[in-house]
């Protein structure tokens, strides 16, 4: 009898691990994709940084568009090569000057250059300003002595959107959940010269 109680005890370990598994290893994940999302933020800030010193100085000015200045400028750097190429999006803003007091008419904190957050229409993550994705070809590049504001998107998968459908506030334009990231750098282009060769994207 004594024996048999022995025997049926050690079911219970099963059975306990059974019962914390779920929310160990969701746990686990959860960690995983907090990580995953500091890990992306960081590597985009410095890949972006680099991206917009080029725009500052004028070495991107005879860019074609968004995805070569992505491969070149961003993704040829060492944090950049860390991040999926395609999966950036980048925007580039001219911020005005009011030319009889030098004041900024819309500096970089204003809500018409930047929001401070991502461009969300509801859950959806809105990319209709970045180019690439509606087919406008919207990108520009920096012109000489002028504040630009150079942002970027990273939109990247999530690992517990199949445990936990509806935990996700940040959806793609399919309707699938998405972490996204978004770096901003404002910096004062130099006054380099401002040829452009054929087919290089338009001056912001």
């Amino acid at each position: 009898m004594g024996g048999r109680a022995r025997r049926d005890r050690r079911g219970a370990v099963v059975l306990e691990f059974a019962i914390l598994a779920i929310p160990f290893f969701t746990m686990v994940l959860g960690v995983c994709e907090i990580s995953f999302d500091l890990f992306t933020q960081e590597a985009l800030n410095l890949a972006l940084q680099d991206g917009a010193r080029q725009m500052e100085v004028g070495a991107a000015l005879n860019t074609t568009g968004e995805g070569n200045f992505v491969s070149s400028f961003l993704c040829n750097t060492t944090a950049g090569r860390l991040l999926i190429c395609k999966n950036i999006h980048v925007k580039v803003e001219v911020v005005t000057i009011d030319s009889t007091d030098y004041v900024s008419a819309t500096d970089f904190s204003s809500s018409s250059v930047s929001t401070g957050g991502l461009p969300m229409n509801g859950q959806t993550l809105d990319l209709s300003a970045y180019d690439g994705t509606n087919g406008i070809g919207v990108f520009c590049t920096a012109p000489p002595g002028a504040l630009i504001m150079v942002s970027a998107i990273y939109v990247g998968p999530t690992f517990l959107s199949g445990l936990l459908p509806g935990f996700f506030n940040q959806y793609d334009a399919n309707g699938n959940p998405i972490h996204a990231v978004l770096s901003q750098v404002g910096v004062a282009s130099e006054n380099f010269p401002g040829t452009q060769s054929t087919g290089a994207a338009k001056q912001c």
